[in-house]
């Protein structure tokens, strides 16, 4: 019998992937969203010439008055973290909130998401402060709800007030009514997820995190029956940040109804969900978008919210930087102390 033939191998070429870089990726759509723009509306550049044109020309005293506003919303930040995190923990004093809230907000501006790079950086800190893993993520839960209660009860006034004419600025109701409604849905949501997380009756991981969330809930909610007076430091980071922007406008000479720059620097914060490098262009233009829907006049409103993002934005990332480099060495001193009073408390020999 003739020997069978061993199989021949055919390998076949390897086919080479094209891999384009996360920022390279970032940084072409965010030019091809701007070619997009200035082609498909019609005054577009010019719109973004006249207001880029007229940043230099700003007022002085406008633009001090508003960095002294965005002072005053990082410290309402403070005041509220320290309401929901630091219950007896010496060691989080006022030097280190300060510390953890602004390299939060520099990690924020560096990975974006919505905000996840700040929260992750908190949660790192607070663990390397002694709080375990458990109390940190039901803390964390209940201090987003209570931030952003105050965001969706305030797009739910503003936004019902402007559709019904109680408030003045107008407004069509896709941009009043259907975010006013979509704000109460939300509240209602977060309040439920408490009883409901508890009603599933899961196991495993889902049920850890079920209970994470109605604990942090539960937590929030417990806060505002205690009527902690520091509950006003999250309005105040709220109203002293929707202030800068007000002010900017100001500082062009421009004066919008107060309701109609609230619903527009709302609406406009949703930009934070895209992943850019710190919402670049995502917030930016959908707080134009939206502005310039309700009413205001493009070029003014450019230069307005230019502003406004470098100083609520970009300048606190310079601070925030510094607060990281200094939590850092904390942390050391945090670490040399643990270690010292375990080696006390050990028996002696």
């Amino acid at each position: 019998m003739a020997s069978l033939a061993a199989p021949v191998s055919v390998q076949r070429p390897a086919t080479r992937r094209i891999s384009i870089s996360r920022p390279v990726l970032v940084t072409g759509l965010v030019v091809l969203a701007a070619v997009v723009l200035l082609t498909a509306l019609p005054g577009a550049y010019a719109a973004i010439h006249d207001g880029i044109a007229q940043i230099p020309h700003a007022s002085p005293a406008w633009i001090a008055l508003a960095l002294g506003l965005e002072a005053l919303s990082f410290l309402g930040h403070i005041v509220l973290f320290r309401a929901v995190f630091v219950d007896g923990n010496a060691r989080v004093g006022y030097a280190a909130s300060y510390e953890i809230t602004m390299a939060g907000h520099a990690a924020t501006r560096v990975f974006g998401a919505a905000g996840a790079g700040g929260v992750a950086l908190q949660v790192w800190a607070l663990r390397r402060a002694g709080l375990s893993g458990r109390t940190v993520a039901a803390r964390m839960v209940a201090f987003l709800v209570l931030l952003y209660s105050f965001y969706a009860a305030t797009v739910a006034v503003v936004g019902v007030g402007l559709w019904s004419g109680v408030l003045p600025g107008g407004g069509s109701p896709l941009l009043t009514i259907v975010p006013g409604f979509a704000a109460v849905v939300v509240i209602g949501g977060a309040l439920a997820s408490s009883r409901l997380a508890t009603r599933l009756h899961l196991t495993g991981k889902p049920a850890h995190v079920a209970a994470t969330i109605s604990e942090g809930v539960d937590g929030a909610i417990q806060i505002v029956k205690a009527r902690d007076p520091r509950l006003l430091g999250g309005i105040a980071w709220w109203a002293c940040d929707i202030a800068v922007l007000w002010a900017a406008f100001h500082a062009f000479g421009a004066s919008p109804p107060i309701f109609v720059i609230t619903l527009g620097y709302f609406l406009g914060l949703i930009g934070n969900a895209l992943p850019f490098l710190g919402s670049l262009g995502g917030v930016d233009g959908s707080m134009i978008g939206a502005l310039v829907a309700l009413g205001t006049v493009a070029p003014v409103t450019i230069a307005a919210v230019v502003v406004y993002r470098l100083i609520s934005c970009w300048i606190p990332t310079l601070p925030g930087l510094a607060a990281y480099l200094q939590l850092r060495r904390r942390m050391g001193a945090w670490e040399t102390n643990t270690s010292a009073s375990r080696s006390e408390a050990l028996p002696s020999q």
